[in-house]
């Protein structure tokens, strides 16, 4: 059985499919990931610090999504560590919903459906990452033949 291969392919066509959605008041995924970009890019000051980090970590995570995906399929190694990041970046992405919340008056209004397909991907990817597999049974053991 392939669920952990399944979900990550799952993970990554939600997450394609989040990216043309509406995510932000009237800004697509990708809009949404162009601003995080130019954020990257941009230079890092002092005062725009917090910024700066919060936004690339967006990129970040959008580009090594696709690594823990194809990890499922290329080693088994590392498991735990896969588990950890695919983890932390779910939280991430989940906490752009609580900074929306927060603040007064929310903005949890301008949040639209592909910000939660795409909290939905990262938490496939979790899923696939944190799925234990049965252990393979090792079949059927022929027993000697009675020679009486």
């Amino acid at each position: 059985m392939k669920t952990p291969r399944n979900l990550g392919l799952v993970a990554i066509v939600v997450l394609v499919i989040s990216h043309f959605l509406p995510a932000f008041g009237n800004m697509s995924g990708f809009a949404c990931f162009g601003y995080c970009w130019d954020t990257l890019l941009a230079p890092y000051t002092e005062s725009h610090g917090g910024e700066w980090f919060y936004y690339s970590g967006f990129v970040i995570s959008n580009i090594l999504f696709i690594g823990l995906v194809v990890a499922l399929f290329v080693t088994k190694r590392s498991r735990r560590l896969r588990s950890v990041v695919s983890v932390v970046f779910f939280l991430h992405v989940l906490s752009w919903l609580v900074l929306q919340i927060v603040p007064q008056p929310s903005q949890v209004t301008e949040i639209k459906i592909g910000y939660y397909v795409w909290l939905i991907a990262y938490g496939l990817l979790v899923a696939a990452h944190l799925w234990k597999e049965p252990a393979e049974s090792p079949g059927s053991i022929p027993l000697a033949r009675s020679v009486a």
